[in-house]
């Protein structure tokens, strides 16, 4: 995961009434939860598909940065009206908060010496930050994508400017912004690693990558809403998302390549540092994901068949932050401690479990179904928990 929570504090709350919902949103989120859970529930992870150490996207370095750019589409259907800056400090206290308890679970370390300061609920908190007070700016989808250009162009020539003083003008483990600035602001102890690995994937820089993703995400958000508001179906959210995916997608590549043609320097494609046309990328994939669920679900069309049976994915979607770094948080319980044999519990139930002798598909499907069950549960009852 890099690998939690979302309105005021994280605590349940029911919705005032009824709202005409974007459908598409929940159900994409609910698909990209089943793919998080399953690799969570992971016993062992394949080497090929873990976060890459450095340079590269491996299939694990998608998940969060999908889950961020849907995260600032729905930042933007929230907030497309009004902000709550008030209610927006008691968010942001509580997400930190609630990171740095996180992240005493997952590494089993209650020392506040060491405790690690960053961290991904803490990323997630800039982001909101970020996503929230942009909205103050502009709601509009010509202005987040303003805004997504601005980030993304500054995000990459900082990284150019760094990569400048790095040997042969590439950047490494060892000669990056992210290791200099999070050891200089937060202390080599409270960072990934306690400094160790030169970079901090949930440090400040991380985090104004993943503005980047949530704000080409809040682009799309605006962007659907504006399309829905002027009516005629979601037919006519075709080009206009095409449009905006192609131009996150001309971003990529310019900020790619743009660095090596104008200072001879490498900024590398990847989720270690959050460049930025890594997370255009990821973006334009998943807004394209969007688009595909808004013609299929979001038409008044759509078969009540199709509906109900999306129904449990709409479920998961709507509790993502608590399904998402709920089932971080049990995993890393279930393997903190072995028994004298050096089996897990997540080992020990997953062969107590196992149909067939496949123990990693029987523990996968029961990980899933039960975080399903709780979703739908919670939905059912309209209790959701909000950043």
């Amino acid at each position: 995961m890099s690998g939690p929570a979302q309105q005021s504090a994280p605590t349940a709350q029911r919705p005032a009434g009824p709202q005409r919902r974007v459908t598409s949103l929940d159900v994409v989120r609910g698909l990209m939860l089943v793919v998080s859970v399953s690799v969570n529930s992971l016993l062992l992870t394949p080497a090929w598909f873990d976060h890459a150490e450095w340079a590269g996207v491996n299939g694990l370095d998608l998940v969060f940065p999908v889950f961020v750019a849907l995260t600032g589409c729905g930042l933007g259907f929230a907030m497309h009206r009004r902000t709550d800056v008030r209610g927006l400090a008691r968010r942001v206290f509580v997400l930190v908060a609630i990171g740095l308890l996180y992240n005493a679970v997952v590494l089993a370390s209650w020392e506040p010496a060491t405790w690690r300061f960053t961290g991904v609920l803490q990323l997630y908190a800039g982001v909101v930050v970020v996503i929230a007070l942009g909205h103050l700016i502009t709601r509009t989808a010509r202005g987040w994508l303003v805004v997504t250009v601005v980030l993304a162009l500054a995000h990459t020539a900082v990284l150019a400017a760094y990569a400048t003083t790095c040997p042969g003008g590439a950047l490494t483990r060892e000669c990056n912004p992210s290791g200099a600035a999070d050891t200089a602001v937060f202390g080599a102890a409270h960072v990934y690693w306690q400094g160790a690995a030169g970079h901090d994937p949930e440090g400040l820089v991380a985090t104004l990558g993943a503005c980047v993703s949530a704000a080409a995400g809040a682009c799309v958000g605006h962007l659907l809403l504006t399309v829905r508001a002027r009516g005629g179906g979601p037919r006519r959210a075709v080009g206009p998302v095409l449009a905006v995916c192609a131009a996150f997608a001309a971003l990529a590549w310019l900020t790619a390549t743009a660095p090596g043609l104008l200072a001879g320097v490498d900024v590398p494609v990847m989720k270690r540092l959050w460049t930025a046309p890594f997370a255009l990328a990821v973006t334009a994939g998943t807004g394209l994901a969007l688009l595909a669920g808004h013609l299929l679900l979001d038409s008044a069309r759509t078969p009540a068949a199709l509906r109900r049976a999306a129904w449990p994915l709409e479920a998961l979607g709507r509790n993502s932050l608590l399904v998402y770094f709920g089932s971080h948080v049990v995993m890393s319980l279930l393997v903190q401690h072995a028994d004298a044999e050096g089996r897990t519990l997540a080992q020990r139930i997953a062969a107590a479990v196992a149909v067939g002798g496949h123990e990693q598909v029987s523990f996968t499907v029961l990980v899933v179904l039960a975080w399903t069950a709780l979703a739908a549960v919670l939905h059912h009852w309209r209790i959701y928990l909000r950043p």
